[in-house]
């Protein structure tokens, strides 16, 4: 009928564009899962680079059949002169995240992938969740999410601790002078070779700083993954203390000597 022929006409004019642009999203987003692009930063810049391309037409295509846009695409190409620019101009504000988004995302030699744990200059230290076109989110380890523009990002210096195969983390602990010290930095090593997250070779153990009330000892503990560094350090200076206790080795402290007038 032609009721229903017009219904047709006008759904695929300015319905279908928008449903196969959403269709074609979830088809990308299904196959190109978080999982799936954990460590290829590349492709998610690409895959949201290619989903803003595919809404874009879907819009610029339903536009077209409206008369007051019937010029679109003519329009578009005449005046690409003045888009670009306009996108020279964008890209001093919104769209220089884009841009800076394309220069982290492109490069063999990135600073970062996803999963990574990095510090961008005064920003809390975290691991990256995402980056889309305009930033990057990174979520630290008390679960706060924060949104990084790109071009903030692009113009930082960046430090990654997960770059390398392993991590190493300094401890110290401090003995009283008159011990044997060849003895402690020994059990010093043991205590951290013993560990079971322990990665690497035997540390050494150096003589930090002599100090008022004893002497610092300082070695490294290295761990295959990041995540397990920090409490791996906290039980083996632990387990030092209880070695240098059965050993009747001194951890010197200050006291404090109350006299009654």
């Amino acid at each position: 009928t032609p009721a229903m022929s017009e219904i047709l006409k006008i759904f695929l004019k300015y319905v279908f564009p928008f449903l196969a642009a959403y269709i074609i999203t979830m088809s990308i987003n299904k196959f190109f899962s978080t999982e799936r692009l954990k460590g290829k930063i590349h492709l998610i810049f690409l895959k949201g680079l290619i989903i803003a391309v595919l809404w874009a037409i879907a819009v610029f295509s339903a536009m077209h059949w409206i008369p007051a846009f019937s010029k679109t695409w003519e329009t578009v190409i005449a005046s690409s002169g003045m888009a670009a620019v306009v996108l020279g101009l964008a890209a001093q504000s919104a769209l220089s995240n884009v841009f800076a988004g394309i220069a982290l995302s492109a490069t063999s030699s990135r600073a970062f992938d996803i999963g990574d744990r990095i510090e961008v200059d005064s920003i809390a230290p975290g691991y990256v969740e995402n980056i889309t076109l305009r930033h990057t989110v990174i979520k630290t380890y008390q679960n706060e999410i924060i949104y990084v523009p790109n071009s903030i990002i692009g113009n930082a210096t960046i430090v990654n601790y997960t770059k390398e195969e392993s991590y190493s983390y300094p401890i110290s602990i401090s003995v009283a002078y008159g011990t044997d010290m060849q003895k402690a930095m020994d059990i010093m090593a043991d205590a951290i070779v013993d560990h079971p997250k322990h990665y690497g070779n035997r540390p050494t153990v150096l003589c930090k700083s002599c100090d008022d009330s004893g002497v610092t000892l300082r070695a490294l503990v290295e761990t295959k993954d990041f995540k397990d560094n920090p409490l791996t350090c906290s039980e083996c200076l632990v387990e030092i203390m209880k070695r240098f206790d059965a050993e009747g080795i001194e951890i010197p402290y200050n006291k404090l000597v109350v006299y009654k007038g």
